[in-house]
């Protein structure tokens, strides 16, 4: 086997040396073997370091993996290495304006990444949240100035792909085309996020948002600043009356219980406080004063509970919209519509109201396909035909609702496989799943010492990559369940169709519960 010589360069550029290794070399013995030849220059503990292949203009790149040998790579003679430093900061901003820089490994997927930066700020339900990419405008906002204002996000998405109507309609609807959210499967290196940018955290599955109170102040604060941007925007239509409600109590928070000598008409700059339709309405000023007194007597982490739970009750709350564009009954004319997902129901709403026209509940989901145009749902026994829409964002649904599926997974795991009435040396045996009918249920008892279970959303979830891409459709397969003493077993399909037959487990936690 012939040797392979790499030119190994230190972080920086500052020492570069020519090593020769054998391509079945592991990536953990190269750092080893170069460690000993910089030993010298090298600074930190071996764990702290690895081995890095940046692209031409040194903003992406690969780490590789210590698991890995070096011909899995494809490297060829006299390619450069980079043996640098794996921590690096990640500026993190917050809705509400702050800041945060964190210190992360920029080895591992952002995934693993959320763990840290979310623990950090004292979020424990880390899979909720994701970071948001910032276009250049945002960036560079004058922060106190726009402090109550909505922050700007948009997708680095080619011109082509959108035509000027549905853009224009994109814009005024804030769907969640515009949010350019970092790949959790993804090193940040690999997406080009260095440590001079700033990425924004933001809640994308509202999942266990009801339970958050004045006991988590921290989650309360980022819900809440993202329940009133979204009112504020118009992500969430309102009435005058309830646009007025909001802003009484958003007065209250900002500025304390109602002042009769402070609070007069002219004090609020209404475009931070009100919809953009609302702000010139005449004597609207006097309206939310007249909600504000309503408040004297909450304290501001009331107020906030207040708020966000009058939020939860709009009917648009925790739904993600996605622009697509539908086939008109009996024409063969495309027409645009809202697609909606939220934990539990996709959505088919009117485009310029956002009223639920249509819902069907996850549970009723047989089968999906998407391709990088169009998103299909087979609701099987549920519907008599397909839901087929033309949309460039199929993957980033078929990403959310798989989301979705894991974070219901891992929440329900433990409630869901007790058995009966949280007896724990019992399991539940399934003998008849079919959509058309009850299913019956049969109390085993059994003694369980240990339960098994993985989460079957992210082997599924769609990566992007370059090339043709084909269509891809995946079909619900029977998920087997039985009684064992000792454990609990789940078997399952490989892969390919695992986020499917996510579904046929929602049916059943359904039926459990």
């Amino acid at each position: 086997m012939s040797t392979l010589s790499l030119r190994i360069q230190l972080e920086g550029g500052r020492v570069t040396k020519t090593i020769q290794f054998q391509p079945n070399t592991t990536v953990f013995d190269a750092c080893k073997v170069i460690r000993d030849k910089f030993a010298e220059a090298v600074q930190g503990q071996p764990s702290e370091y690895g081995l890095f292949i940046s692209d031409e203009q040194n903003q992406q790149g690969v780490w590789l993996e210590p698991g890995r040998t070096l011909g899995y790579y494809i490297l060829h003679n006299q390619d450069t290495l980079e043996y640098r430093r794996k921590t690096r900061t990640l500026r993190v901003r917050m809705l509400d304006g702050a800041v945060k820089t964190i210190l992360v490994d920029d080895s591992q997927p952002v995934s693993q990444l959320m763990v840290v930066i979310c623990t950090k700020i004292g979020i424990t339900n880390h899979e909720e949240y994701g970071l948001v990419r910032e276009d250049n405008e945002a960036q560079n906002e004058n922060l106190p100035d726009n402090k109550f204002g909505t922050l700007t996000l948009k997708r680095k998405i080619m011109e082509k792909d959108r035509d000027a109507k549905m853009e224009s309609l994109r814009k005024k609807l804030k769907t969640d085309d515009e949010m350019n959210w970092v790949d959790v499967s993804r090193t940040l290196r690999e997406q080009g996020i260095d440590e001079a940018e700033t990425v924004l955290l933001r809640r994308r599955f509202f999942f266990s948002d009801q339970n958050i109170d004045s006991r988590d102040p921290v989650q309360l604060n980022l819900l809440y600043v993202q329940a009133r941007d979204a009112i504020l925007d118009g992500t969430h239509p309102v009435t005058q009356d309830k646009a007025c409600e909001f802003a009484g109590i958003q007065v209250h928070i900002q500025f304390g219980p109602h002042n009769e000598a402070k609070h007069k008409t002219g004090f609020l700059d209404l475009k931070d406080f009100l919809p953009q339709s609302y702000v010139r309405t005449k004597g609207i000023e006097k309206k939310i004063f007249s909600e504000h007194r309503k408040h004297v007597d909450l304290s501001e982490i009331d107020a906030k509970v207040l708020y966000t739970k009058t939020a939860r009750e709009l009917p648009t709350y925790g739904v993600t919209f996605f622009l697509v564009k539908e086939k008109m009954n009996g024409k063969n004319k495309l027409v645009p519509r809202l697609l909606g997902v939220t934990k539990d129901s996709v959505l088919r709403l009117d485009e310029h109201t956002k009223e639920i026209l249509i819902s069907w509940p996850l549970t009723t989901v047989r089968r999906w396909g998407a391709s990088p145009n169009t998103f299909t749902l087979d609701f099987g026994d549920y519907a008599n035909q397909y839901y087929s829409v033309q949309t460039t964002e199929a993957e980033q649904i078929v990403q959310l609702i798989a989301g979705y599926i894991d974070i219901i997974l891992k929440k329900k795991q433990t409630k869901d496989h007790f058995g009966i009435e949280g007896d724990e040396g019992s399991t539940m045996v399934e003998e008849s799943v079919a959509p058309s009918k009850a299913t019956f249920l049969q109390h085993e008892t059994n003694r369980m010492e240990q339960l098994n279970v993985e989460s079957l959303a992210h082997p599924g979830i769609m990566r992007p990559y370059d090339g043709e891409r084909s269509y891809m459709e995946n079909e619900v397969q029977t998920v087997q369940y039985g009684a064992f003493v000792g454990q609990v077993n789940h078997a399952h399909q490989p892969p390919t169709p695992v986020v499917i037959q996510c579904f046929t487990k929602l049916r059943k936690f359904a039926l459990v519960l």
